[in-house]
Order: C-alpha cells, then sequence, then structure tokens
C-alpha cells in the first residue's frame, strides 16, 4: 500500500467520523425539540413539570422566564442581554439566568434579571442545549422551553413569553398557552 493510499483511506475515515457525529448532534436536537429525549430516557417532560424552587416567581409575581445559559457560549451572554432588558420592563416577572459559571458573566451587570449558579436547579433543567428559554407560570410549572438558535430574535422570544403570562390576555381553552 503506498502513503498517498494510506493518506487518502485515514482522510475519508475521519470524514465518514465527522458526519456521523454531525448527523448525531442534528437528530439530538430535533429530538429534544420534539420532547422525545425525555420520554424515551424516562425523564417527565420538561413542560408540564414543577420547576425548581430557585427559579419559580416570587410572592406578587405572575410568572418566572428562566434561561438555562452556559459561560463558554456566545449566544447565551446575548441571552442574558435580552432578559437583563427586559427584566428593566416588567416588575412582575421573575428573570433569571442559570448558570455554570457567574464570574463569566460578572462584567455585564444583571438590573432586576437575576443570576443564579445552583447546580441542582441547573441540573433539573438543562436538556443538554444551551441556551434554552424556559416560562414558568405563578403555580411554579414550566409552562414553555425554546431552545435559542444564532437567528432567533431574542427580544421578541422573552415579550412573546411574557405576554403570555399576562393576565389581561385571553388563553385558548381559559388555560395558559403550552408551546413546546
Amino acid at each position: 500500500m503506498s502513503i498517498a493510499l494510506a493518506v487518502a483511506l485515514l482522510a475519508l475515515l475521519v470524514s465518514l467520523f465527522v458526519l456521523v457525529a454531525l448527523v448525531a448532534v442534528y437528530a439530538r436536537v430535533r429530538a429534544l425539540e420534539a420532547g422525545r429525549v425525555a420520554e424515551l430516557s424516562g425523564y417527565a417532560p420538561l413542560v408540564g413539570r414543577p420547576a425548581p424552587a430557585a427559579v419559580r416567581p416570587r410572592s406578587g409575581q405572575r410568572a418566572a422566564v428562566v434561561a438555562v445559559l452556559d459561560a463558554d457560549c456566545a449566544l447565551c451572554h446575548n441571552m442574558w442581554d435580552a432578559i437583563t432588558v427586559a427584566g428593566e420592563q416588567d416588575e412582575h416577572i421573575r428573570f433569571v439566568a442559570l448558570v455554570d459559571r457567574p464570574d463569566d458573566f460578572a462584567a455585564r451587570p444583571g438590573g432586576r434579571a437575576e443570576m443564579l449558579a445552583d447546580v441542582d436547579a441547573r441540573a433539573d433543567l438543562f436538556e443538554g442545549y444551551s441556551p434554552t428559554l424556559l416560562a414558568v407560570d405563578a403555580a411554579g410549572v414550566v409552562t414553555h422551553r425554546s431552545f435559542v438558535y444564532a437567528d432567533t430574535d431574542l427580544g421578541a422570544l422573552v415579550r412573546d413569553l411574557t405576554q403570555t403570562h399576562d393576565p389581561g390576555r385571553q388563553h385558548p381553552g381559559g388555560r395558559e398557552v403550552t408551546r413546546a
């Protein structure tokens, strides 16, 4: 076997490995979006489940918007910025960022938005992808989950979640709107 052939075969092997890895990651994200991973793995689906006490709305608040963030993710820093802006606009909704390392977000003041490095709460809400944005109703139940992508309009997504929990808005069937 010549050296050129060996290098070509090695390159083909590496290419196949990369292709399989990409397909696996894509399938995992799609399964998470559909909620199938939680069901298949024996875990309860996130939407409809009680949220950890650390992120539930406080007395007088009608909802909480929870961002599950990772310090190494540039998009997560943009998500933090979006919830800090929203936190200044609505005092009846609690805005919380669950982070792995709060020191990496320290240069960005949060205003009314809170940053928590609660390992247990983050483990309970982290599904293997960040940033993830969650809505928690006044009863402490997760009512919505969105995975955030680079092309997501962060401001519109946060506004949509806060309007979902507006008591003046009529919900279909007289109950909270749940989108997963």
